[in-house]
């Protein structure tokens, strides 16, 4: 029978150090935590107490984010992990980078270290293929994706926040500040708010001609500035802007400035997400404010139902954002 002294000398630390981790100490990192369960598990250490009394429950919650760069990721990663300790629970963060090669590695190796419940945050071009839907159901975690919109047919829980209607309260908003030539500027991994702007205006504006679209590979701010500049090098003009996210908005606010031109006079900004920033910048950007509170609570809520009753029905959730408008318009 394997024991604690050979667990130690596998990992070159003190006896004391794996006890405490097999008997969830606080005092122990979750880094180490993870290494000494994985390490006991392959030399074949069981896992429940000499008598028959179980080590206390390994409450460990996964979340898999593409990045925490950008306010949006990092934020839902903060309050996930004040949600699950809420609720009793250790969080572990795993990055994809916008691969989903990594997201399917995450997932199993959530798998592997005996993650009771999983948060997948999809970005707008990751595609939940069957790959990752095999991956989910063979992990046998209970997950809740947080996506970028409805998916049919996906027989896991989703909550995503229903973009469609922000973007049509923000290009409604801009069409009755009399706006009228309105643009687009976005990069790779916003191609669905592209498409929804595009559907959006068509709808809106009769005759409309997506003339004042500039997409590219740059993120965040140098983005926004890049494409911003693509626009202002037209001979003819928008008076309006509908940045993908905040970040790109504040870097065409910089290129609107740079071009000596008056923001909301010459040309308006409009942004996504609500970012901290934004209030603070240019007298305040309009935007469309994500529910990130609300989002993480309904979805965790959710998936503390699904470790207990693993049958029930699953469930698509969309939440309505708010447009909050500010000086930019």
């Amino acid at each position: 029978m394997t024991t604690l002294k050979e667990i130690a000398a596998r990992l070159h630390v003190n006896v004391s150090t794996v006890s405490r981790a097999l008997n969830g100490s606080s005092a122990i990192s979750e880094e180490m935590r993870v290494r000494v369960l994985n390490t006991a598990e392959e030399m074949g250490y069981s896992l429940r107490g000499r008598g028959g009394k179980a080590v206390p429950e390994w409450n460990m919650a996964g979340v898999i984010v593409p990045e925490v760069n950008s306010e949006y990721y990092a934020k839902i990663v903060h309050l996930s992990q004040e949600r699950f300790a809420q609720r009793g629970y250790s969080t572990i963060v795993q990055i994809t980078n916008f691969d989903c090669n990594c997201l399917y590695s995450a997932i199993y190796a959530m798998k592997r270290i005996k993650a009771r419940c999983l948060l997948v945050v999809m970005d707008d071009e990751e595609n939940i293929s069957e790959h990752i839907m095999a991956a989910i159901h063979n992990s046998q975690i209970p997950v809740m994706l947080v996506t970028s919109k409805y998916f049919t047919m996906i027989d896991v829980d989703c909550i995503h926040m229903d973009e469609i209607s922000g973007i049509l309260m923000g290009i409604q908003h801009l069409i009755g500040k009399g706006y009228q030539r309105i643009g687009f500027i976005g990069e790779q991994m916003t191609e669905n708010r592209l498409r929804i702007f595009h559907q959006t205006m068509k709808e809106q504006v009769p005759g409309w001609q997506p003339q004042f679209i500039a997409m590219g590979r740059e993120r965040g701010a140098l983005g926004g500035y890049l494409r911003m500049k693509e626009l202002l090098s037209m001979d003819d003009k928008p008076d309006a802007v509908f940045a993908s996210y905040d970040q790109m908005a504040i870097g065409a606010i910089h290129a609107i400035r740079e071009a000596g031109l008056k923001i909301p006079a010459d040309i308006a900004v409009i942004g996504i997400d609500n970012i901290s920033i934004a209030q603070y910048v240019e007298g305040g950007i309009t935007t469309i404010a994500s529910p990130y509170e609300d989002m993480v609570a309904i979805g965790i809520n959710i998936l503390m139902k699904r470790v207990v009753s693993p049958g029930n029905t699953p469930q698509q959730v969309a939440l309505r954002p708010r447009l909050i408008i500010r000086k930019t318009t």
